[in-house]
């Protein structure tokens, strides 16, 4: 069990819900980022910084982020095991690989998010460092930084760790039911809130951290955070899309294959004068070509359009409005 896992069942296992645990640490961070500011002189005392201030969401919500989608993680395959064959230690399992990581991978990734803090902060301050006077201030965001940093490491592991779980569920699955496909839709909402998360992260750092577009590592760790965010989406879910593509395929050619059979009785009744149980043979042709249309309209992606739209709003949304802002600026000079 890694790190993360084990400080996440700690905050479970303090009284009251854990959101007061995160609210606590957040206020704590922000206070431990503005109290060396107003020492240094940086900030007027009881002056607030959003970049600063931002800090506070960088610690605390790569943690929250990973307790919230563990907890989705599991209803979502409490959902879609209905689909499986699972035996319920088979399935609870699954369940522990999809929600738990491993120790020393973790711990690997968190490490290479504390080297990367520091090649942020040399990008930064330069080599040597040039503190300006304010020592306290940096001290202060270099260890808030490395925390961070380690932690934004592991969430990209627990994330690229549970998409590909979600990647091969499709293998769990032994029959695909066109009439029934909420079990298999089940992960497209957990996948979209990923996603979502993730570009929440990148955009705070745009929107608060001005380094965002000029410190080469931070940049390229927003970029590769937003591609991470919209192959969250889609990628994880394409082996399912497969199947349903596949079963969809197979009920289609049967589907076509009968019809194509009664259109030939028909041409042969019509050719006969055959009216002998006319009124049955109309209604039986009717019902092949309600299940034919029936199967067409069946989407093969799995998730529903409302997900889709979701996303894409959180994905467009923000973008669309800083190039508002950014014409605004421009305009009113």
């Amino acid at each position: 069990m890694s790190w993360v896992d084990r400080l996440i069942r700690w905050i479970e296992a303090l009284p009251g819900p854990a959101w007061v645990t995160y609210a606590v640490a957040f206020a704590a961070v922000l206070l431990g980022t503005h109290l060396p500011a107003w020492a240094d002189g940086f900030l007027p005392l009881g002056a607030v910084d959003a970049y600063l201030a931002s800090l506070a969401i960088y610690v605390v919500g790569p943690i929250g982020a990973i307790h919230v989608l563990d907890r989705a993680a599991a209803r979502a395959w409490a959902t879609f095991s209905r689909a499986t064959r699972l035996s319920s230690e088979e399935s609870a399992r699954a369940g522990r690989e999809l929600t738990e990581m491993p120790a020393w991978p973790t711990a690997a990734w968190s490490m290479a998010g504390v080297a990367l803090a520091l090649v942020y902060t040399v990008g930064q301050y330069g080599a040597p460092l040039d503190l300006e006077g304010e020592p306290l201030t940096f001290l202060a965001t270099l260890a808030i930084s490395l925390v961070s940093f380690g932690e934004a490491l592991a969430l990209v592991y627990h994330t690229v760790r549970q998409l590909r779980f979600i990647a091969r569920i499709d293998g769990y699955v032994e029959t695909v039911d066109l009439l029934d496909l909420q079990p298999l839709h089940a992960f497209a909402g957990f996948t979209a809130a990923t996603g979502s998360g993730l570009l929440a992260f990148a955009y705070l750092s745009a929107a608060t951290d001005p380094a965002t577009f000029t410190n080469p590592a931070l940049f390229a760790g927003t970029l590769a955070l937003v591609g991470l965010a919209v192959a969250c989406f889609v990628v994880p879910l394409l082996g399912m899309h497969g199947r349903i593509v596949a079963e969809k395929s197979r009920r289609m050619a049967a589907a076509n294959a009968r019809l194509t059979r009664a259109l030939a009785d028909l041409d042969r009744r019509a050719d006969t004068s055959d009216l002998t149980d006319a009124d049955a043979f109309t209604k039986h042709l009717a019902g092949l070509i309600t299940q034919r249309d029936l199967l067409a309209r069946v989407s093969t992606w799995p998730w529903q359009p409302d997900t889709v739209r979701w996303f894409g709003t959180a994905l467009v949304l923000p973008v669309g409005l800083w190039l508002v802002f950014r014409l605004l600026e421009r305009a009113l000079g």
